[in-house]
């Protein structure tokens, strides 16, 4: 408990770190036709994360509420759309996400961001492949699969994700992998001066994501999970904490 503590007061101290160091503030000034579509990239591999945290469904009359934190610490080498890289070294994105659990092996899930300029919500469902099951060196398998709609002053955005997750559950953590597709389309709302014919323009991107995770079931029905993802970016990170019944 002492290190999970810790944990969690190290991602309240450096998560605003991370905030002020990534922006889209600079979309503007640097968006081109030719980074727009790595830009583009690298946000559905960002926001195609953290819809899961473990490959087990709630089940009939579960619950679930918890907040995530994702982070991307170097963007794709090819993605200046928010400046150079060396001052754009990392992106970090909040969210809130509430599930529950319904019939025939389905949850339903809403999320919501609204920080740093960015406002996105969106929904979505997961099937179990496998019953839900609390016993020991099991597997359990899901399908996720959802959209979400934002806007940033200079871009809005549609963003659907589908995903397959199996995980293996022990006494104290459960593992868990997933494996999906992020497919987006990126629209210019403001563009800039240096080119006004992005005016409007649409990108279209389809990204596939990887991630590895951790399932830690604490007292109290709490749960948190830590996790690594794989995208156009490369390698980016998400940490959630909740509570789940």
């Amino acid at each position: 408990m002492k290190f999970i503590r810790k944990f969690l007061l190290l991602i309240l101290l450096f998560a605003p770190a991370a905030v002020m160091a990534g922006s889209f503030d600079g979309f503007y000034s640097n968006v081109t036709a030719e980074n727009l579509p790595y830009f583009t990239k690298d946000l559905a591999g960002m926001l195609g994360s953290s819809s899961y945290s473990t490959g087990r469904i709630l089940g009939w009359g579960g619950f679930q509420l918890a907040g995530h934190a994702i982070l991307v610490p170097t963007l794709n080498k090819n993605n200046t759309a928010l400046g150079p890289r060396k001052d754009n070294k990392n992106i970090f994105i909040p969210c809130i996400q509430g599930e529950i659990g319904l019939p025939f092996r389905l949850d339903g899930f809403i999320r919501a961001i609204a920080y740093d300029g960015l406002t996105l919500a969106g929904g979505g469902l997961k099937w179990g492949i496998t019953r839900p099951r609390d016993e020991d060196y099991t597997f359990q398998t899901m399908l996720v699969a959802f959209a979400q709609a934002g806007v940033y002053k200079d871009f809005s955005l549609t963003h659907y994700s589908g995903h397959l997750v199996v995980a293996f559950k022990t006494p104290y953590v459960t593992p868990y992998l997933g494996a999906g597709v992020n497919y987006m389309v990126m629209t210019v709302e403001t563009p800039p001066s240096s080119d006004p014919s992005l005016a409007g323009k649409k990108t279209y991107t389809t990204t596939p994501h990887g991630t590895l995770g951790l399932n830690i079931k604490l007292p109290m029905y709490m749960d948190m999970s830590l996790a690594a993802n794989f995208a156009s970016y490369g390698v980016g990170y998400e940490a959630n904490f909740g509570v789940r019944f």
